[in-house]
């Protein structure tokens, strides 16, 4: 039996097939029908995408940090400036009101006996030109005669009051511009004050240390890159130093002389060894905003001390034969209250 040739009908048939599977397994439109004349269009190919920006170092960011506090001082200022001048402008805008008000109720009873004046010579037949004529009072009835001097009271008193609506106006237009103005620079301050806050949260992430207290376990997250939280950083570091009255380092301790010795290793030496003193400086910090490197007292005459670290904790140094280790703050009921020194 002979093998079957190829139909090369079949072939032709094939071929195309193939060639228009192949073309679309690489992305390309095969026309086909009513578009089989149409060019044969390549599939687009995305460009390739923008490599990151790197994130700004610490240098740089204390560089921003820098010139956006400088900023929001520079804002604040400018607030407090028309703070104080949306002061004045509402002292005279209240100034202006009064006298208006003041000279109102001086003419009022003017006004008034002038009304009733005018309806009693209306009603015995009398015109309003007899009543208010300006000139000779020769022949002028009594009640004429006090028309017209009434008329003439209030007249004076009415160009007072003419320039007290004046200023008035004048005044509510410096206090409506100068009340936009402190509001612009209130929304301005924010704003700037916002940026400050983003970048020291950045700069903070950058410094983030992680300690943990091999006697206890505790675990101790510092973050901050200010002052403070640079001096707690190396008083962790004194973790287990003993106890010892009245010394302040490098290798024994007590309550206070642990900050001291901490602050003199990042750049603040010189600072009191003594609770009383050490609680006058920098400013005062309530309990619930306490952060990593506040100082925390204890006692009515301030006795203790220790450096607070975060999630109620707290490092001290606390009493001879001990040492220098991490406590819990809620364990202390005589919690005298905290400073920051920066």
């Amino acid at each position: 039996m002979t093998g079957l040739a190829p139909d090369p009908r079949r072939r032709h048939l094939i071929a195309p097939a193939l060639t228009t599977a192949a073309l679309i397994g690489i992305g390309i439109t095969v026309p086909t029908g009513a578009n089989a004349a149409q060019p044969v269009v390549a599939a687009r190919i995305a460009s390739p995408a923008r490599p990151a920006e790197p994130k700004p170092n610490e240098d740089q960011l204390r560089k921003q940090l820098k010139a956006l506090n400088d900023q929001a001082e520079t804002l604040t200022e400018q607030y407090n400036k028309t703070r104080v001048e949306l002061g004045k402008a509402q002292q005279a805008q209240k100034a202006a009101a009064d006298r208006s008000a003041q000279l109102e109720a001086q003419v009022a009873p003017a006004r008034a006996q002038l009304s009733r004046l005018a309806a009693a010579s209306y009603m015995s037949g009398g015109g309003p030109d007899m009543m208010f004529a300006t000139g000779q009072t020769t022949g002028l009835s009594d009640s004429a005669y006090l028309a017209q001097n009434q008329a003439a009271a209030v007249r004076s008193v009415q160009v007072q009051i003419d320039a007290a609506n004046k200023a008035k106006a004048d005044a509510d237009a410096k206090t409506a511009q100068v009340q936009q103005a402190a509001t612009q620079a209130e929304n301005a301050r924010r704003v700037a004050k916002a940026k400050v806050a983003e970048v020291q949260r950045q700069l903070d992430k950058l410094n983030i240390t992680t300690i943990r207290d091999a006697k206890t376990g505790t675990k101790i997250t510092i973050r901050g890159s200010g002052l403070p939280a640079k001096m707690v950083r190396k008083a962790l570091t004194k973790i287990g130093s003993p106890y010892v009255w009245a010394a302040a380092g490098p290798t024994t301790f007590d309550c206070s002389g642990l900050v001291v010795w901490a602050y003199a290793q990042v750049g603040k030496p010189g600072l009191p060894h003594y609770t009383g003193d050490l609680f006058a400086l920098g400013q005062k910090v309530s309990r619930d905003s306490l952060q990593s490197g506040d100082l925390v007292y204890f006692g009515g005459n301030l006795h203790h001390m220790g450096i607070y670290l975060g999630n109620g904790m707290f490092l001290h140094a606390p009493q001879t034969g001990d040492v220098v280790k991490i406590s819990k703050l809620s364990d202390r009921s005589d919690f005298a209250g905290a400073n920051r020194i920066s």
